[in-house]
This record gives C-alpha cells, sequence and structure tokens, in this order.
C-alpha cells in the first residue's frame, strides 16, 4: 500500500471566539458536531461513505472523553465508522490528522475525518483526590453512620479540599505556557518589543484577510441553544498598534516580556478536515486541495524550552521528504 496518497478534500471550521464569551454553552462535543456538520453539508458527501473520525482535544470532558465518537452518533454516522480521540497538547489536532492519513495510506480507509475542539469555557474543575477517596464510601452507598463521620473528620482543613482553578500546566514541572514562554524568551533574547511587533502584524494582517473574504469559504457558524448563531471570529484586534501594546503590564513573570496582547488569548472552537485516498477523491468527482509528502513529532525535555518541539521536528519532516526548507514556498 506503500503508493496510497491520501489527500485534503476541503476544510471548515466554527468561528475562534474568547473563552467565557459568546460559545459558554456549547461544550467541545457540540463545537465539534456543528464542525464535521458544516463540512459535511459543504461537500455534500453521503456519509455513509465515512470510514471513520479521529478527532483531537486537550480538554477532554471526563464523562465523554471520545469526543471523536460522541460526534459519529450525534451526527448518525454509520454505525461502522471508526471514531477515536487523540490528546498531544497543542498538536493533538495535528496528530489526529496524520493518524487519519496513516489509515488511509494503509489502506485500511478511504475517507476520514480528523479535526478538534476545544471548549476552554467549559473545563472541569476537579475535587481534590483527598475529597473523592474520603466520599468513595458515601458513592457506593455501602456507608454506616460510623463512615459519615469519619468523612467529616477527613475533610478538614477546608483548604485542602477545595476545588481548584483549573490551569493546563505540565506536570512534571508545573509551568503553564506562558511561564515556560517566559524562560525562552529570555534564553533566546527574544525582547518585548519583537513580541509587540509581531503580535501587532498578526492583528492586521489576520483582519485584512477577514475583510477580503478570504475565511469565508472555511468559517461556518455555530447554532447556540437558543437559537442564536455566532457568525465571526472574535478574537482580532484591528485596531491594536505597538502604542496599545506597551501599556499591558507582564501576566507571567513580574519583569517578563508576554502580555495579554502579545500572547494567545483562552479560545473556544473547533475545525475538522475531509481527507480521501486520491482514488477515492477522483471516483467522488472532488478536486484534491493538497497531499501528504511528511511529517514529524518530537519530544522534549519539558523543563528545557518546553515549546520548541516545531523546530526540532521541522528538519525531520524535511529529510524524510527528501527537501530543504530552501525548497519551501510557505511555511
Amino acid at each position: 500500500m506503500g503508493n496510497r496518497r491520501a489527500v485534503v478534500v476541503s476544510g471548515a471550521r466554527t468561528p475562534f471566539v474568547r473563552a467565557f464569551g459568546k460559545l459558554l454553552k456549547v461544550d467541545t462535543i457540540g463545537l465539534g458536531v456543528s464542525a464535521v456538520s458544516s463540512l459535511l453539508g459543504a461537500t455534500e458527501l453521503d456519509r455513509s461513505e465515512v470510514d471513520g473520525i479521529v478527532w483531537g482535544g486537550v480538554i477532554l470532558p471526563g464523562l465523554a472523553p471520545n469526543v471523536g465518537r460522541e460526534i459519529a452518533l450525534d451526527l448518525k454516522l454509520p454505525f461502522s465508522a471508526e471514531a477515536f480521540t487523540v490528546t498531544r497538547a497543542c498538536a493533538s489536532g495535528l496528530q489526529a490528522i496524520t493518524s487519519a492519513v496513516s489509515a488511509i495510506e494503509r489502506g485500511e480507509a478511504d475517507v476520514m475525518i480528523a479535526g478538534g475542539s476545544d471548549s476552554t469555557s467549559n473545563a472541569e474543575i476537579k475535587l481534590p483526590q483527598k475529597v473523592v477517596h474520603a466520599m468513595a464510601p458515601l458513592a457506593f452507598g455501602k456507608a454506616t453512620p460510623a463512615d459519615v463521620l469519619g468523612v467529616m473528620s477527613q475533610l478538614v482543613p477546608l483548604s485542602e479540599i477545595l476545588p481548584k482553578r483549573p490551569k493546563i500546566a505540565e506536570r512534571t514541572t508545573g509551568q503553564v505556557m506562558g511561564e515556560a514562554a517566559e524562560e525562552m524568551a529570555r534564553r533566546n533574547e527574544v525582547s518585548r518589543e519583537a513580541q509587540d511587533d509581531f503580535a501587532v502584524r498578526s492583528h492586521h494582517r489576520a483582519a485584512a484577510a477577514i475583510r477580503s473574504g478570504r475565511f469565508d469559504r472555511e468559517v461556518f457558524p455555530v447554532e447556540l441553544p437558543g437559537g442564536d448563531r455566532v457568525h465571526a471570529d472574535d478574537l482580532i484586534r484591528a485596531d491594536t498598534s505597538v502604542e496599545k501594546l506597551e501599556k499591558l503590564r507582564p501576566v507571567f513573570a513580574k519583569n517578563g516580556t508576554l502580555t495579554a496582547g502579545n500572547s494567545s488569548p483562552l479560545t473556544d472552537g473547533a475545525s475538522a478536515v475531509l481527507l480521501m485516498s486520491e482514488e477515492k477523491a477522483k471516483a467522488l468527482g472532488y478536486t484534491p486541495l493538497a497531499a501528504f509528502r511528511s511529517w514529524s513529532y518530537v519530544g522534549v525535555d519539558p523543563g528545557d524550552q518546553l515549546l520548541m518541539g516545531p523546530a526540532l521536528a521541522m528538519p525531520y519532516a524535511l529529510d524524510r521528504a527528501g527537501m530543504t526548507l530552501d525548497d519551501r514556498d510557505l511555511v
């Protein structure tokens, strides 16, 4: 099966919006359902053609962590369609895509949907394990009056049983990404000015792309429980400037360089791509947008430049493709 090529046929995404905002009432499964439903509608693909879904996520719901399977069931895809969920921190959506591509290249599938979603707004607040362990006898309905008193005695001091604010931190270091980025900025001498300049340029380019209609074919509205719709991204600040960003205080370190203006926001959203074997795409009358040549994932020491993974992975991907960076037109 080494000569089978997987191709991208189409893609769709929800608007990307600030957490605890317009998509507050839509969880990560609902976001995924919205993106995949839009993708199927835009391509007019017969759902019986879908062999499977691979989905990526970081903030997975505790009661239904296999988000991909829940999406398949909610959309009434064939029960025979496989569906599973992967998590690889920020690369979770990419891992979903390459896992689906691998299945196509091996001949295990002809049509796959891959993507990812996260609802930061619906991150679960966990009870401390001390509470879980103490309450276990009550939860299983086998508690005696003496057990109840024993539980009460274990739930002190109160400071140890209060739920903690959810955060996405490395378990081994305790650092969130912003803290790791601060260390990398110092180590690599990336100045506050350079970061602010980059952020302003990014916002202005995104705003220009929206005005030009560049995203119109890929962004689809999300239906809210009350019947309203969310149509557009709300993360982009078209009127930002270096002068405005200069006034913001550092967030992750007292004398740091990362601020709310030059850092990525907490976001709710989902995106999906339709993948097929090249032969299947042609048979169904689709024109492929792109094909896959290679990819690479590289692990790093979480205590040493945690966010350097892409820079280390790219040379491997290029080597496997028999190319150099100079051969690339776009990064």
